[in-house]
């Protein structure tokens, strides 16, 4: 059987599953879409995403193998949690298993005192005990991050209920149910002994939220997804960005100049959006160049609280994907930062033209151990982002050099260029 011929079948099969009941959105046939919605996403272009959904339905070969592939995986997520604090066995300092907690990542035991007291910080190490979900939530957040995303997607991509009953579940159990849900603050996270408070550090790793956020977006209209459901966790939303605004380690974390400070903006940007807050999230955009361009980018490019770490080159290409991301939130509320110079030439650019200086020190030559070090994963996509932003094509040919291939249109799970500017790099 041909490919195009499997593809209309699978759609049919698909609308005929409709007609039993196991989708929202039923279709109105091969080539013949019904109506859509444009989704309120802000970490994908909301079109691109729209188009992906409509090619689907008109059974485009490409677009129904990749959503083949996205629904086996969202299927395997089926079966697993829900998810909820309530399950862990430290209790935090508060007495409130509802309380998100962890242990610092980079903190241990110190191995010349026998009580292991004071603990150590060691940079770029993780203590394992952080993924422990007996000592921790960061494991079980992580799931509940990946399996929304998913869920939702496949939801969104095929209209099939399943996915939209077991997100709106997992969502519901971490952030509304009354007996599982967490409270609204990151206090006691990144703990250690003698911080059993937690310090500010702990708020980046809840900042999968703002990919949740588009997660709900995709369940917009799901029969699963109800009001009631979405103003309460809307509300946990906005209790929680009130308190990374307000507490003592949310302008902690807020006056930081690291990556931690860059990705509290993306942060707050995106769930500022999600509430209703736009005037909050453009003026956290705006003043993003003067607090973090101007501020953390040195004028050759570099940024030296990256480079001052363990592992520099990770943490420099780390940094630059969360620039990115802002950047990107720019673009949905109609502020520009990938043009965005201060007077002295600091940007968003110059610092990508800080990595790729160093990535291919000579035309043609790929410093390997550096490249490990960042990752192709991580800098392939970003250049082929840069590539259309600033139609550069040198951009796209350094990520040819390095081995990066575009997942054009189809790869959901990072930063795939098509998905986030929704055009193609020259």
């Amino acid at each position: 059987m041909t490919m195009i011929k499997l593809s209309c079948l699978i759609v049919v099969l698909v609308v005929i599953c409709g007609a039993l009941g196991g989708v929202d959105d039923l279709r109105a046939g091969v080539g013949k879409p019904a109506v859509q919605t444009v989704p309120k996403v802000m970490g994908w272009h909301p079109q691109r995403v729209a188009d992906l959904r409509r090619q689907y339905q008109a059974g485009d070969d490409v677009v129904v193998e990749a959503t083949e592939k996205l629904c086996r995986d969202a299927d395997e997520r089926l079966s697993l949690g829900p998810y909820t604090v309530t399950d862990k066995t430290f209790v935090p300092p508060s007495g409130d298993l509802h309380d998100y907690s962890t242990i610092g990542r980079y903190w241990w035991p110190n191995p010349e005192t026998a009580d292991g007291m004071p603990w150590i910080r060691r940079d770029g190490d993780t203590n394992p005990q952080y993924f422990d979900s007996g000592f921790g939530d960061t494991a079980r957040f992580l799931e509940l991050w990946r399996s929304t995303r998913l869920l939702a997607q496949a939801y969104y991509q095929t209209g099939d209920t399943k996915y939209s009953e077991k997100a709106a579940n997992l969502l519901r159990v971490w952030f509304v149910d009354s007996s599982t849900r967490m409270t609204p603050h990151a206090k006691y996270a990144a703990r250690f002994p003698g911080h059993w408070d937690g310090k500010s550090w702990g708020i980046h790793g809840t900042r999968h939220l703002a990919d949740i956020a588009d997660a709900v977006e995709l369940l917009q209209g799901a029969s699963a997804w109800t009001a009631e459901l979405d103003e309460a966790l809307r509300q946990w939303y906005s209790d929680y960005l009130d308190w990374l605004l307000t507490s003592e380690n949310g302008m902690e974390e807020r006056d930081t100049i690291n990556n931690h400070s860059v990705s509290y903006d993306w942060l707050v940007i995106r769930m500022a959006v999600f509430v209703g807050r736009d005037d909050l999230a453009r003026t956290i955009l705006e003043e993003f160049k003067a607090r973090r361009i101007a501020h953390q980018i040195e004028l050759d490019g570099s940024l030296p609280a990256e480079l001052n770490r363990a592992k520099p080159w990770r943490y420099e290409g780390y940094a630059m994907e969360f620039l990115f991301k802002v950047a990107i939130q720019g673009d949905r509320l109609g502020v520009d930062l990938w043009h965005y110079q201060t007077e002295d030439g600091r940007g968003i650019r110059p610092a990508l033209d800080y990595i790729v200086q160093h990535i291919e020190p000579q035309p043609g030559q790929v410093d390997t151990h550096l490249l490990q070090e960042i990752g192709v994963k991580r800098i392939g996509p970003l250049l082929e982002i840069a590539a259309s932003i600033y139609q550069e094509p040198d951009y796209m040919r350094l990520a040819n050099l390095i081995g990066w291939e575009s997942r054009l249109d189809i790869n959901w799970a990072g930063p795939n260029p098509a998905l986030v500017v929704g055009v193609s790099a020259p």
